[in-house]
């Protein structure tokens, strides 16, 4: 089982820290959502050219995979699809240089103007940031977020958007429990394009440490990979958002005992409805 971790909770670390607490807990990838304080990847110190050799050595040397490189990428809004597109293809630049398997954009909301204006350019920006990255070699991945987290919305994008090889979709099993309760419901749906999946727990509306909450992490898991999923499994601990929640360690911690064979961990949870 492929695991690791996004650093959306710990920002505020420089990119030698997070390796250095990648490589405590035995994980050998990272997907990237803001380092050394910054979200902005145009402005993060170690992304720019004058340090992309230094970057890759150093990932290299620690056996450190750069999976997914996180953007704020959402194409719902007519007046920022341009800038959205700028960050894209900016992303697409980075990762390309440093060796990200992907980004990771947004349809995001439905906004007044109506659902199929909204599904259809947010197909469009996706189509578009595809168009460049096929010959980058990079990946462009949709996050099940927001309003786009149902059949009726995900299939119009995923149906004009699957002949990209580059595309797919970052599963975030969070932000689908209310529309599938029964989880393999939307992978069933949506495997043909699932890449990457975002692990989290909650507990009614609180984001808890993984096993404390009602989402079974590792059923999912379990029944994905024996269903032939060979992506990663990321935690994805939104500390940035709540920073009342404790630090990355103590969650990675829980979440690699949880994600143990059931003979080695402490965590008991019923199997999937």
């Amino acid at each position: 089982m492929k695991l690791c971790f996004s650093t959306l909770g710990c920002t505020d670390k420089e990119l030698s820290e997070v390796i250095a607490t990648a490589k405590s807990f035995g994980i050998d990838a990272l997907e990237i959502r803001g380092l050394s304080g910054v979200l902005d990847n145009e402005r993060i110190p170690c992304f720019s050219p004058e340090e992309n050799e230094k970057t890759k050595a150093a990932l290299a040397a620690a056996g450190i995979r750069p999976l997914v490189l996180g953007t704020s990428c959402t194409f719902h809004d007519g007046t920022r699809l341009d800038a959205a597109l700028r960050e894209g293809y900016a992303a697409l630049e980075i990762a390309a240089r440093l060796g990200f398997s992907a980004i990771r954009v947004f349809g995001d909301r439905i906004t007044d103007e109506g659902e199929a204006a909204c599904v259809a350019r947010v197909t469009d920006g996706v189509q578009a940031l595809c168009r460049s990255a096929e010959s980058l070699g990079v990946g462009v991945y949709l996050e099940v977020h927001g309003d786009f987290v149902t059949e009726q919305r995900l299939m119009p994008i995923v149906s004009r958007c699957k002949d990209f090889s580059c595309f797919g979709l970052i599963w975030d099993i969070c932000h689908t429990r209310k529309s599938y309760p029964d989880a393999r419901a939307f992978y069933n749906r949506f495997r043909g394009v699932i890449r990457h999946v975002h692990m989290k727990d909650i507990l009614g509306e609180e984001h808890v440490l993984p096993g404390d909450g009602r989402l079974p992490i590792r059923e999912i898991a379990d029944y994905m990979t024996a269903q032939g999923y060979d992506g990663y499994f990321s935690l994805e601990w939104e500390r940035k958002w709540h920073p009342t929640l404790p630090p990355i360690e103590q969650a990675l911690a829980r979440y690699l005992d949880l994600m143990k064979p059931y003979s080695e961990h402490s965590y008991t949870r019923e199997n999937l409805k």
